[in-house]
């Protein structure tokens, strides 16, 4: 019969799981909150502490799962069937951290120990951004946006360092459990040192006083609740062509005249949201003219989303942005590099174009690709001072996606502006210093006005890339083989005093 001890220890056990679950549930997607993502690794990983190896797994990757589901669902358009299959794999993959420091970090003890958690926390999500279709989505640093001083270890670190110490806070305060003596918590003592260091980095980074060799205005534009996403509704028939062209024409006045009206406020760079031209192949020609007559009649750069739709019906359409200088020269063509899991688009090269401009050197990059930090740093590696990205969400990821790119600019030292279709529009400078925003869905239509600052500089993480990723990586093989070493020399001393004893 089991004693009281024990059964207050399996309650206190089971209700770490519950509250680590209800806290799991809001530490990351669309309801994410700051302190739910500080919390909820802490308790679930005192629970695996807690537990049987096998059993702690088990629950929590059951847990993972559920708060997985919980956290996007809406946000990835699937049906729910296919995104619960996804969120059981997501829940294995999420509860391996745990596992692995449940087998490991005893065995280490200390500050190594409680580097186990972090260490394979970052290696995995590392590696699920190189490997899986969505890149960097889900990943925990970008809860930690709002903490402004943290944030800026990703122009260091890249997201990495971020993930890296909301995880070694969950390692390092399990000592706490046992004692509070900072004596009997090294981790803990560590944790801290490195974390004020840390913070002390962002305060300078964000807080030094920076002069901007000028700023120039831009304007971009989001969808208004009159115009359709798609030029082709309304038409009865593909073969209708003067029915869709005159859909094309009707959508570009729109355009045109919210970027005179932009004009008519200052804007010298004016950005369209992802899509926003759309045309039949026939049609590129007109589109590119009118385009080129306003440029050169105002003296203004435009970034222009575009789809081009082609003939063939079962051919993909081609997504991108084109880019005229005041000279109402077509500077380039940027054609987006990764399409939204079953989007029907071709996929660009994934080179980032670049325009010399009065205003410092201008690049394009398009929605999803700024999901997938590697296109960033080319931008940031070729010397971009504003990065432009046209784009085009839906309500249920709004405005997380857009904040997302935030990290972009922080990561690569530059300006950015994000104009958003069905979503938020907005513009940051190289701090992630947010210089205004707009919601397309509580102000249809609205444009969003930026005085952006031409001050690009390279950042450690642009000039080195994932180095923390690695370095965590080679951390993880380190310390499992210290785990396993440890184990068997253990094994080794049982045995030989064993036999000294017979």
């Amino acid at each position: 019969m089991p004693s009281l001890k024990t059964l207050s220890s399996e309650r206190v056990r089971w209700a770490i799981l519950a509250l680590g679950a209800v806290a799991l549930c809001f530490s990351n997607g669309v309801h994410a909150n700051v302190f739910a993502a500080w919390v909820a690794p802490a308790l679930m990983l005192r629970f695996v502490m807690m537990s049987p190896p096998r059993s702690g797994f088990a629950a929590t990757a059951v847990v993972c799962g559920i708060a997985s589901f919980v956290t996007f669902r809406g946000a990835i358009p699937m049906p729910d069937a296919e995104y619960a299959v996804t969120s059981v794999i997501s829940g294995v993959l999420g509860a391996v951290p745990y596992l692995l420091h449940r087998l490991a970090a005893q065995r280490l003890g200390g500050v190594p120990g409680s580097l186990v958690f972090p260490a394979a926390n970052v290696t995995l999500l590392y590696v699920v951004s190189l490997g899986g279709p969505f890149g960097t989505w889900a990943n925990d640093a970008y809860v930690q946006l709002d903490f402004l001083l943290l944030s800026e270890l990703a122009s260091v670190t890249g997201l990495w360092g971020v993930v890296f110490f909301v995880a070694w806070f969950a390692s390092a305060v399990q000592g706490l459990f046992e004692s509070r003596a900072l004596r009997t918590n090294p981790a803990l003592v560590a944790f801290g040192a490195c974390f004020i260091l840390a913070l002390g980095y962002g305060a300078w980074a964000r807080y030094t006083p920076r002069t901007a060799r000028q700023t120039v205005r831009v304007a971009a534009l989001s969808n208004p609740a009159s115009l359709s996403d798609l030029f082709f509704e309304g038409c009865p028939a593909r073969e209708d062509t003067t029915c869709r062209a005159g859909n094309s024409r009707a959508r570009l006045d729109n355009l045109f005249a919210k970027s005179e009206t932009a004009v008519q406020n200052g804007a010298r760079v004016i950005v369209w949201y992802e899509g926003a031209a759309q045309y039949d192949e026939g049609s590129e020609a007109e589109f590119v003219g009118r385009a080129q007559d306003f440029t050169r009649r105002h003296g203004v750069h435009l970034v222009a989303g575009a789809l081009q739709v082609p003939r063939d019906p079962g051919a993909r359409m081609t997504n991108k942005a084109m880019v005229f200088t005041p000279e109402g020269r077509l500077a380039f063509e940027y054609v987006k590099s990764i399409p939204v899991p079953g989007e029907p688009i071709v996929a660009g090269n994934g080179q980032v174009q670049t325009l010399d401009t009065p205003y410092g050197r201008l690049g394009v990059i398009i929605c999803f690709d700024a999901d997938f930090p590697a296109l960033g740093r080319k931008a940031a590696l070729q010397g971009v001072d504003l990065l432009l990205v046209p784009a085009n969400d839906w309500r249920a990821i709004t405005p997380l996606h857009g904040e997302m790119t935030v990290f972009r600019a922080i990561e690569g030292g530059f300006s950015l502006v994000r104009a958003a279709s069905n979503g938020l529009s907005i513009a940051t400078d190289a701090r992630g210093v947010r210089l205004g925003s707009n919601d397309s869905f509580a102000s249809p239509g609205a444009i969003l006005y930026a005085d952006a600052p031409i001050a690009g500089h390279l950042t450690l993480y642009a000039r080195f890339g994932d180095w923390f990723a690695y370095l965590c990586a080679l951390c993880l093989a380190a310390l499992t083989a210290g785990a396993i070493w440890s184990a068997r020399r253990r094994v080794e001393l049982q045995s030989t005093g064993k036999n000294s004893a017979l």
